[in-house]
């Protein structure tokens, strides 16, 4: 009987060491530039039981950076192990495997925290194309019982989303939209409102991009005192330069009174009324 134990053990140890030395090649294959042959190993280690093996292939995979592997990658997205699980999650979205988003989205409805984070990195990768699909599903009537999940991971991603959320902004009124600026307004990060800004010259939706950078916080003034600055050195859409008015008065900064007060003679009675108002929500007089 402790001869049979120490033969299965001396088989596995020699199963891990067979394994360890095949992803060892794929590695040196690619360090000396064979980055096909590198890629055909490693995607055949993808079966290994070992899963140090698993990660070490799945990472070398990303770093080939051949678009042909993801379909082996989300063959293998369910992998029993959580670390190569994860490796896997980010890996798809660094090559950009576009057949993989449906199968990322419906991961993240009962993701745990490492999982989501995990998904947040490989949806920054894809883009706006990954997230626009992910606020389609957030958004979607027949996801109400995943929302919560869809908007943990919109906020886990960061800034990148504000473009994707503004897009669903249109025709709807403030009480309708209270959960897209959360998501907003909970990324907590300066960006956001730098991607906001552009969208003000678009009518349909430029009412609540005001409400929303105005519910951003400090972390949006400096960001939109630069807009207002750059605007006085060309010929101003009036109508845009209000709502960035608008905004500051919202804010309620004092760093803004320089920048309006340079406005308080401009040619547009608009502006100056504009001017007028932010200036008094800013200072009380």
């Amino acid at each position: 009987m402790l001869k049979y134990r120490f033969f299965l053990l001396g088989l596995v140890l020699l199963l891990i060491a067979s394994g360890c030395s095949s992803i060892d090649k794929a590695e040196s294959l690619y360090q000396e530039g064979d980055k096909q042959a590198a890629l055909e190993m490693a995607i055949s280690l993808m079966d290994e039981d070992e899963p140090a093996v698993r990660l070490r292939a799945v990472k070398l995979i990303g770093k080939i950076g051949e678009k042909s592997a993801g379909s082996t990658l989300l063959k293998h997205l369910n992998d029993s192990d959580s670390k190569v699980q994860r490796e896997i999650i980010v890996t798809l979205g660094q090559l950009k495997y576009e057949p993989a988003l449906d199968a990322l989205l419906d991961l993240a409805v009962t993701a745990d925290e490492a999982q989501i984070r995990a998904l947040a990195s490989s949806f920054r990768s894809f883009g706006k194309e990954g997230i626009d699909r992910l606020v389609t599903r957030y958004d979607s009537p027949t996801e109400t019982s995943n929302r919560g999940a869809f908007k943990a991971l919109l906020i886990q991603i960061g800034p990148d989303v504000a473009p994707s959320i503004i897009g669903i902004l249109k025709g709807r009124s403030f009480f309708e939209n209270r959960e897209n600026f959360d998501i907003l307004v909970r990324v907590k990060n300066p960006r956001v409102a730098r991607l906001m800004l552009p969208f003000l010259e678009d009518e349909e939706v430029a009412s609540q991009v005001v409400e929303a950078i105005g519910r951003l916080g400090s972390g949006a003034v400096n960001a939109t005192i630069e807009a207002l600055d750059q605007m006085k050195e060309k010929e101003s859409n009036i109508p845009v330069m209000e709502n960035i008015i608008k905004i500051l008065g919202e804010l309620k900064d004092p760093r803004a009174v320089e920048s309006l007060e340079s406005l308080s003679q401009h040619s547009s009675e608009r502006i100056r009324d504009a001017v007028d108002r932010a200036l008094f929500q800013i200072r009380g007089y």
